[in-house]
């Protein structure tokens, strides 16, 4: 009895010791100091990192402005959830979304899959003729992407009035859709390394009016 009872200790251990092994590999240290917890995809081999912020909310002083890195946070941050999309009207659908949307989603393949150089990245920015959509991983997931070990991110910008509305003026220049996509991508140049990812090597490219940004 007691070498089996010591068997059963020994299996405990081991795999105790690869469940931690494995949510180590899930958390992602940022470059200003705060972390991701992030989930491993059960459909696709690899890791997701869900609704990850960019810039701050553009709400307030800050909505028809051009987008605001995000400061960073302390500590872990789950990055289980997409973020919210942005505000939004579509004729088919009740209104939907939020102003606080600027999110992005990254997926990466397993971590034994990452080399010294790092993975290509490629951005997804998703169609909706700039009134509609988002990067909800229902609608843009990293099926095959992830298969060529190459890293996917995905990103959310604003939409309608409050992403391309201009009064030709200092005030309301126009254009903060375009100019959040432009500031995601700063944001992969800055911590992609972190994922896995090349800084150096990304890749842009799109949907309808995603891939006319």
């Amino acid at each position: 009895m007691h070498p089996s009872g010591s068997l059963v200790t020994v299996i405990f251990f081991f795999q105790a010791c690869g469940a931690l092994a494995s949510n180590r590999n899930l958390i992602i240290k940022l470059n200003h100091g705060g972390s991701l917890e992030g989930i491993e995809l059960k459909t696709e081999t690899g890791r997701s990192f869900l609704g990850i912020p960019y810039a701050k909310a553009p709400v307030g002083e800050l909505r028809f402005k051009s987008p605001v890195p995000y400061p960073g946070w302390e500590g872990q941050r789950s990055a289980t959830e997409d973020g919210s999309s942005c505000t939004q009207a579509f004729a088919l659908l009740a209104d939907e979304g939020n102003e606080d949307c600027l999110f992005l989603n990254v997926y990466t393949p397993p971590l034994e899959n990452i080399t010294n150089s790092g993975l290509s990245v490629m951005v997804w920015y998703h169609g909706g003729a700039w009134f509609a959509g988002s990067n909800n991983h229902l609608f843009y997931g990293p099926e095959y992407i992830l298969d060529h070990d190459i890293i996917l991110i995905t990103v959310n910008y604003r939409l309608g009035a409050l992403g391309f509305l201009s009064s030709e003026t200092l005030d309301c220049p126009g254009n903060f859709g375009l100019k959040d996509q432009v500031e995601a991508l700063r944001w992969v140049k800055e911590h992609i390394s972190s994922f896995g990812g090349n800084p150096n090597d990304v890749t842009i490219f799109g949907e309808s009016a995603g891939g006319a940004s």
